[in-house]
C-alpha cells in the first residue's frame, strides 16, 4: 500500500524533501546565525599548510604548535602528527610563529634535547590570508631558543580563542552537550558550539588500556545519545565506548582532517593499538573522508573494524534544489551534492591497510521520501553506492527507518558479531 496516497501537506513536504529540507523550515533566524558564524570564522581563523619533514625519524610523533610570541606564553593551537608529511593546522590572524618538535618522551612538552624548528608566520602576512607551502624540516640546529611549551594536552579547550575541542573528558551519555538543542547549535553555530565546550571525543568511562576503544560517530543534527541502545549492548569486558560530538554543519573535509589529528593525539596520549568505529548516516561520510586522510598520511595503523549505518554514500537526491533555495549555505550541504567534488573524490584514496568496512543499510521502503526504496531519509540506492560495496567486507540490510535502525536488536547483533571477529 502506498502511504503517500493521501497524507497531510506537512507529511508531503517531509516525505518529499526529507531531513535536509526540514532544516530550511525552522525559520530565517537560523540563517542569520549561520551567516554570522561564517563571517566570524573568516575574520578570525586562518589555515596554515605545507610539509613537515624529519629525516631522522620516518615513523615518529611530531607536534606543531601555533604561537603568538617567541616565549610560548601565548599558545594558540597545536596538532599531533603520527609521522612526517603534509600538514594543515588552524591559526588565528594574530598568530606569529610555528614551532614544530619531535616529542621523544611522549609527554606533550618541549625539552631542549628534542629536535625542533621555527617558522615566522608574521613575515608571510597571516593577518591578511591563509598561508600555504610552508616547508618545515626538523633536525637542523635551532635558529633561536625553543619556546616554553609544557603539557599541551591540558590546554585542550583553550586554543584558538576557545574554538577548540575537548579530548578524553569522562562523562555520561546523558551529558547536556549531547541533547537536541546542542545538536541544532552544531549545525547553525558551529563556532559557538566549539567555544562552549560541546565539541570533542568523550569517554563514557575512564580509559582502560586492556579494552579496545569503539568510537561512535553521529550524523547531521545527531548526537551520541542516538547510540544509547548500541552502547548499552556493547561487551564492556572487551570494549570501551568513546563518542565524538562535532558541529555537523561544518565541511566534512575539514572534519575528516581534524579527526585524523585528534585521534593521533589520543594515540600519543594512551598508546592504544586497536580501535573500532561505528558511524550513522552522514557520520559515515565523515569517517570515509577520515579513512582517506589516513591513507594519504600513511597513518592510523590502529584502525580495525569500521561499521557504517544508513550512510548516504552517493549523497542526497535533490540537494541542488535545496541549495538553490537559500543564499546562506551550510558548508556540509555542499558535501551532500551527488555530483559535487566531495562525493566525487570520496573513494579515491583506499582504506588503510588494516581497516575493514562493514555496511548496515536500512530499507523500510514504504517510508521513502522520494518514492524510491529507502529508510525514509536516505534512499537504498545512495546507501549502496557501488564504490562502497566494492570496499565492504560484509553488508547487512535491516527493515527499519533511518532512526529506528539504531535501536534494532538485529543491528545490535550484527555489530557485536563484526566487532568480535
Amino acid at each position: 500500500m502506498n502511504t503517500l496516497a493521501n497524507p497531510s501537506i506537512h507529511r508531503i513536504a517531509f516525505r518529499l524533501f526529507g531531513l535536509i529540507l526540514s532544516l530550511f523550515l525552522v525559520g530565517c533566524s537560523n540563517f542569520t546565525r549561520l551567516a554570522a558564524d561564517i563571517m566570524e570564522s573568516g575574520g578570525t581563523l586562518r589555515v596554515v599548510s605545507g610539509s613537515l619533514q624529519a629525516p631522522a625519524c620516518e615513523r615518529c610523533e611530531l607536534i606543531i604548535t601555533v604561537l603568538g610570541d617567541e616565549r610560548g606564553d601565548a599558545i594558540h593551537n597545536y596538532r599531533v602528527f603520527e609521522r612526517p608529511g603534509d600538514f594543515r593546522i588552524a591559526a588565528l590572524n594574530t598568530s606569529r610563529y610555528l614551532f614544530a618538535f619531535q616529542d621523544l618522551n611522549r609527554d606533550f612538552t618541549y625539552q631542549a634535547n628534542e629536535p625542533g624548528v621555527w617558522f615566522d608566520l608574521a613575515a608571510r602576512g597571516i593577518d591578511r590570508n591563509s598561508v600555504a607551502d610552508i616547508a618545515l624540516e626538523i633536525g637542523a640546529p635551532l635558529v633561536r631558543q625553543g619556546p616554553r611549551v609544557t603539557d599541551l594536552f591540558e590546554l585542550r579547550g583553550t586554543g584558538l580563542g576557545h574554538i577548540d575541542v575537548l579530548l578524553g573528558k569522562v562523562t555520561t551519555i546523558d551529558d547536556k552537550r549531547f541533547d537536541s538543542e546542542a545538536a541544532e547549535m552544531g549545525m547553525w553555530e558551529p563556532l559557538g558550539y566549539m567555544k562552549t565546550g560541546h565539541a570533542g571525543i568523550f569517554f563514557l568511562e575512564p580509559y582502560d588500556p586492556s579494552r579496545i576503544p569503539v568510537l561512535f560517530v553521529h550524523g547531521i543534527n545527531g548526537t551520541p545519545q542516538n547510540f544509547r541502545a548500541l552502547i548499552d549492548k556493547l561487551d564492556r569486558r572487551r570494549f570501551q565506548a568513546w563518542v565524538i560530538n562535532y558541529p555537523s554543519g561544518f565541511d566534512l573535509r575539514a572534519l575528516g582532517d581534524g579527526l585524523l589529528g585528534v585521534l593521533a593525539e589520543l594515540r600519543l596520549r594512551h598508546d592504544f593499538q586497536r580501535m573500532h568505529i561505528i558511524a550513522h548516516s552522514m557520520g559515515g561520510l565523515l569517517i570515509r573522508e577520515y579513512l582517506g586522510e589516513c591513507s594519504r598520511a600513511k597513518a592510523c595503523d590502529y584502525l580495525d573494524k569500521v561499521i557504517s549505518v544508513a550512510t548516504p554514500y552517493a549523497g542526497i537526491e535533490n540537494m541542488s534544489l535545496y541549495l538553490d533555495l537559500t543564499t546562506v549555505v551550510m558548508p556540509v550541504w555542499r558535501n551532500l551534492l551527488p555530483t559535487g567534488p566531495f562525493l566525487g573524490n570520496l573513494f579515491t584514496a583506499p582504506l588503510p591497510p588494516k581497516a575493514s568496512l562493514h555496511i548496515a543499510f536500512a530499507y523500510l521502503s514504504d517510508r521513502s521520501p522520494t518514492g524510491k526504496p529507502g529508510d525514509g531519509v536516505v534512499s537504498l540506492k545512495t546507501q549502496l553506492r557501488p564504490d562502497a560495496q566494492r570496499e565492504a567486507t560484509s553488508m547487512r540490510g535491516f527493515h527499519e527507518d533511518h532512526v529506528s535502525v539504531l535501536a534494532s536488536e538485529e543491528l545490535q547483533d550484527y555489530v557485536n558479531m563484526v566487532l568480535k571477529r
